[in-house]
């Protein structure tokens, strides 16, 4: 199963909320799986870092990615309520994107009308242009991490205080 369910599970129950109703939907998901990139020497495809969950704590590197396919695209900083206690985002701090009509949050695999009210929980601080290049980012250290120590990467991803 992909981490990000796990986590929109996580996130779901403890706010009691529906974010499973907004998952992307296979078309959607597939357009995005299908993007590659070089990092470092590797040929990456986003189909494996959202599959191994190194999307998660990469909201930035990620919605940059994504956008490249989207109409109109904003990426936009801020806060995430329902995020707050995660460990990648203990206070909330989060990168997502927002189209015309949507926001699209590639940490938890969502897409939702900007008109619904999960879009509440979105503060937006700004909308930013990322300023690097995909050359300055890569997924290296979440690789390695993940390769020699599956439990504690796992972990890592779903830990949430409150």
């Amino acid at each position: 199963m992909i981490p990000s369910k796990f986590l929109r599970l996580i996130i779901s129950k403890s706010h009691k909320i529906k974010l499973e109703d907004f998952a992307w939907n296979k078309e959607f998901e597939e357009k995005i799986f299908r993007i590659k990139f070089v990092d470092g020497r590797e040929k990456i495809s986003l189909k494996t870092i959202f599959k191994d969950g190194y999307n998660i704590g990469n909201c930035l590197l990620t919605s940059y990615y994504v956008s490249s396919i989207l109409e109109d695209p904003l990426i936009c900083t801020g806060k995430v309520e329902i995020l707050k206690g995660t460990k990648n985002s203990p206070n909330g701090d989060h990168v997502w994107i927002e189209t015309e009509d949507y926001i699209v949050d590639t940490t938890l695999m969502i897409r939702f009308p900007k008109s619904h009210r999960y879009a509440k929980y979105y503060k937006k601080d700004a909308d930013i242009t990322p300023n690097f290049s995909p050359e300055d980012i890569n997924y290296q250290n979440d690789i390695y991490q993940r390769k020699n120590n599956l439990y504690e990467y796992y972990n890592s991803l779903y830990k949430i205080e409150f």
